[in-house]
């Protein structure tokens, strides 16, 4: 009885270890996918460009984020480190989801309209920081360009800027 118990455990305990091992964060399994598709030189450089802002948003709040953990004038408790990675991956993932429905919303109006869609989502995405970050110029370095269908702020609350888009589109 007590090896069957004992077994039990452990085989318990092997499976938990595995799935932790295979349990990724979500902005690395965006990254990862939106990177494999930016830096595949068969795609289109449309799909690509659209793949290297998702490359870059993701790196932008990464990197904020991991300023925010290594202000040394700060003890973040377990509680706050969770909750900061939490924020990393439900940022990315809402990031994903906005350009996803912009790409949507774009293809799918006409000639016409389309102006209509990029500025709403240019708007939300401005209008809506998440940092305040004062660097206007890595902040707004897709903002700004022209040769890129995914005009929008790196520095965005991507979940006020979505509720604001889909409030706007109805």
């Amino acid at each position: 009885m007590k090896r069957t118990v004992l077994f039990l455990t452990l085989a318990f305990l092997a499976a938990i270890g595995a799935k932790a091992q295979t349990n990724t964060h979500v902005y690395q399994q965006i990254y990862d996918a939106a990177y494999k598709v930016a830096t595949d030189t068969r795609e289109d450089a449309a799909v690509r460009k659209v793949a290297s802002f998702k490359v870059d948003a993701i790196s932008y709040l990464k990197t904020r984020t991991l300023i925010a953990l290594s202000d040394t004038a700060r003890q973040y408790t377990n509680t706050e480190v969770a909750h900061l990675s939490n924020q990393l991956d439900s940022m990315a993932y809402y990031m994903y989801d906005y350009v996803n429905l912009f790409t949507k919303e774009y293809q799918r109006a006409q000639t016409i309209d389309r102006a209509r869609v990029l500025k709403i989502f240019r708007e939300a995405s401005i209008n809506h920081p998440l940092y305040n970050d004062p660097d206007r110029e890595l902040v707004l370095s897709y903002y700004n360009r022209e040769d890129y269908l995914t005009q929008f702020s790196l520095d965005t609350d991507w979940v006020a800027a979505l509720a604001d888009v889909r409030r706007k589109l109805r």
